[in-house]
């Protein structure tokens, strides 16, 4: 992989082993979510690279094994993987490759391992849940996921003030829902509807005219409104953006500017969420780079020039 090499040394894993580990979590991030994604990482500094694949993929991995498989034997795989994984983390000493490169992350970062286990309790439910009935407990769902993991992220990014962790923990339910609005049909089909219950009644939208996978006005005042509500808790998210490391600032607003770019692209379709989403094209990929490179330059260029100093 790109740079791979150098990143490792710039992190100081010199152990073979180690190494590998790390190795393997940047392939499961390349294989799971794509160039992009791991381009994304390339934004940070070459020494915390490696520990954002090790917490992208024990996730991503989690995911994978609650998405694939037997459904009869999917919860028990699971569970099986959950406490092996928490157990060895606990004592330190982790025999699968993920766990040994994401324990070198948790104590290199000092990760509080109750965020651990639940990210990794956030997966089950679900197993368990397929509907909401109100904003708040799909507020809770998400932060249970995004939360955890969001504050693991903030670690490596080494934050620089106690508004971080609630500006992270905006910014995880602002992507999640992000994920929800963009992926109403591909759920649908997966037997599961995030939008509140209590969205659908106050627009009128029915299951029956969800499953009929057709924009009608009801149902894109529910997408306009729940899009809305994506866009205020990025804005009060994105301050996380100056809370960490100028040198990370970067790769922050590259994900955001990922999410907004989706959700400007779920409105310029007139919020149609069942019609696949249009390519970036090369302008709209330009302006994406000058909004991210824009945002974070002056910080950036600061925080280099203070190091060589």
């Amino acid at each position: 992989m790109l740079g791979d090499r150098s990143a490792l040394d710039r992190a100081g894993i010199t152990d073979p082993v180690l190494r590998e580990a790390y190795r393997l979590c940047g392939r499961l991030l390349l294989a799971f979510d794509g160039r992009a994604d791991w381009a994304g990482t390339l934004l940070l500094p070459p020494d915390k690279r490696p520990h954002i694949w090790a917490v992208y993929a024990v996730a991503r991995w989690a995911d994978q094994l609650l998405d694939s498989g037997d459904p009869q034997t999917r919860a028990d795989r699971y569970e099986v993987w959950r406490q092996r994984m928490l157990t060895d983390l606990r004592r330190g000493q982790c025999a699968d490759p993920l766990g040994q490169a994401f324990a070198h992350t948790a104590e290199v970062y000092a990760f509080d391992l109750d965020d651990v286990e639940t990210m990794l309790d956030g997966w089950l439910v679900d197993l368990e849940v397929r509907e909401y009935a109100t904003w708040q407990e799909l507020r809770e769902y998400a932060e249970g996921i995004c939360g955890s993991f969001g504050r693991m992220v903030l670690r490596v990014m080494e934050p620089t003030h106690a508004r971080a962790d609630q500006a992270m923990d905006e910014l995880g339910v602002a992507l999640q829902l992000a994920n929800i609005v963009r992926d109403v049909a591909e759920d649908l089909r997966r037997g599961w509807i995030y939008l509140p219950a209590e969205d659908l009644r106050r627009f009128g939208v029915t299951h029956d005219e969800l499953r009929a996978a057709r924009p009608t006005p009801r149902l894109r005042g529910l997408i306009r409104f729940e899009v809305r509500r994506a866009r205020e808790l990025f804005a009060r998210g994105v301050e996380v953006a100056e809370l960490v490391h100028p040198r990370c600032e970067p790769f922050v607003w590259a994900v955001v500017e990922h999410y907004r770019v989706m959700l400007t692209q779920v409105e310029r379709q007139g919020y149609d969420v069942f019609t696949r989403p249009t390519a970036l094209g090369t302008r709209g990929l330009a302006s994406f780079a000058f909004q991210v490179g824009a945002r974070s330059w002056p910080r950036t260029v600061r925080a280099a020039a203070a190091t060589r100093r």
